[in-house]
């Protein structure tokens, strides 16, 4: 049996209907840099400070560990 990985982060964006682009403004990065870290998961801590801090306005019961661990 295989266990599928969900990317929490892109399910997140797509359900507030965002793309890629609008998220790596959001962070003041390139739309490439963000794709990258989107699909690998690896973003900076304060990156995940805040994307966790926007995704809680519209999901509340989001946390930190909830989106990256």
């Amino acid at each position: 049996m295989s266990v599928v990985k969900i990317n929490k982060i892109k399910a997140l964006r797509e359900a507030l209907n965002k793309s890629q682009s609008e998220m790596a403004n959001y962070l003041n990065i390139s739309q490439g840099t963000y794709c990258k870290k989107e699909r690998k998961q690896r973003f900076s801590d304060s990156e995940k400070v805040i994307l966790t801090n926007y995704f809680k306005e519209s999901f509340p019961n989001e946390t930190l560990e909830s989106i990256f661990f």
